[in-house]
This record gives structure tokens, C-alpha cells and sequence, in this order.
């Protein structure tokens, strides 16, 4: 009788560990709405648009909407398990595709001629502040260079000022470059973006810090 009541309560809990483990799955499991709203001004111009998401399992982009429209203005809406690398192609032409993170939440995103803007979920938000960290740090770059050019066409380009801007590159450079490797190191979605766009401008020293 013992040994019976000892296997009862052995089954027992194994059934309740199974029945916890089958509710942490399905936690873990449980689809999160998205919302997609893509706004292009002008004179950027496009009569449809395609969302497409990076299956990482085999490495695959997979069609998840598709929309059309007479405003400029495209919208996706869906159910999604966890964040995942998206694009957003154009009437299948070969125009750039633009790159976000495809997440719960509603994700606003405008895109202008020479710029763009991705808000409404978190790493959407860290994506837009590394890629204005990353604007800020080049504006910088391309200004020491008109300075010197400019400089050295009236002839007023000294030994000093030389030596100081063009140290001045190289430490833009060098922290671009570091935090390029720290951003992609993270190995969430956003760093896997930034490494298919930014990776090919790392030099050997930092390309071989990368993950």
C-alpha cells in the first residue's frame, strides 16, 4: 500500500510539472499584435508596398502583407511570436528596401528622401538612436574635411591644424567603429540589421570583434 500511494504521488507531480511546463510554453508562445503604418513623402512616391520577415530558421524571407495605395501611405497588421528582422519592399522594383524590427505594438514609420524615422516599440526606438548617433558622428566627420579642403584651397592650412583634424577623423572613426561592433554584438534584431547594413564598413581591425 505504501509503494502505491509513493508511485500515486510520483505521477502526480510529474503530471503537475508537465501541465506548469505546457502553460510556460504557451506564455512563451502566445502571438503579439503589430500594426505597421508606413508614410513615404514626397517626392518619393510608390503605389504598393510588401512586408516581408526574416525566417531565421533557414534563413528565408517570408511575405507577410501585402498593401496597396493612392496616398502614399501603407499599413500592415498581424500577429507576430517575438521580434523579427523586417523589410518593407517597393512595387517589387529594385528600389532600396527599407529595414526595421517588426514587433509588438504600433509602429510608426516615415520615410523622406534623405532621412527616415521609425518609432512606437523599443528596439525600433534603439535602432533610430543609433543610426542618429551614427548621422551625428559622420556630419561631424564630412565638416573637419570641408574644413580642411577649404583650408588648404586659400592656402591657410597650417602644420598644426592639419596634424588636429586629421586626428580629429580618426577618433570619429575609431568610435563609429566601436560602437558599430557593440551594437551588433547585442544579437537582438537591431544588431542584425546593422550588421547587414553597416558591417561591409568596418575596417579588419574591428570586423574581427565581431560575434
Amino acid at each position: 500500500m505504501k509503494k502505491f500511494f509513493i508511485t500515486i504521488t510520483i505521477l502526480a507531480g510529474l503530471c503537475i510539472a508537465t501541465v506548469i511546463s505546457s502553460c510556460d510554453k504557451q506564455q512563451q508562445t502566445k502571438p503579439m499584435d503589430y500594426t505597421v503604418t508606413c508614410t513615404l513623402e514626397e517626392p518619393l512616391r510608390h503605389d504598393s508596398a510588401t512586408l516581408l520577415v526574416l525566417e531565421e530558421s533557414y534563413n528565408k524571407l517570408r511575405v507577410y502583407g501585402a498593401d496597396k495605395s493612392a496616398n502614399n501611405t501603407f499599413m500592415f497588421k498581424g500577429q507576430i511570436d517575438g521580434p523579427k528582422v523586417a523589410l518593407i519592399r517597393w512595387d517589387n522594383d529594385s528600389t532600396q528596401p527599407f529595414h526595421f524590427v517588426l514587433e509588438q505594438g504600433n509602429i510608426n514609420i516615415v520615410i523622406k528622401a534623405d532621412s527616415w524615422n521609425a518609432s512606437g516599440s523599443k528596439q525600433n526606438n534603439d535602432y533610430q538612436r543609433f543610426v542618429n548617433q551614427r548621422n551625428s558622428i559622420m556630419n561631424t566627420r564630412v565638416a573637419t574635411w570641408q574644413e580642411y579642403l577649404k583650408a588648404a584651397a586659400d592656402k591657410s592650412l597650417t602644420r598644426e591644424d592639419e596634424l588636429r583634424m586629421v586626428r580629429q577623423d580618426s577618433l570619429l572613426n575609431d568610435s563609429l567603429q566601436r560602437m558599430t561592433v557593440e551594437r551588433i554584438n547585442k544579437g537582438d534584431a537591431v544588431g542584425r540589421i546593422i550588421r547587414e547594413r553597416f558591417a561591409g564598413q568596418l575596417d579588419q581591425e574591428h570586423a574581427r570583434l565581431l560575434d
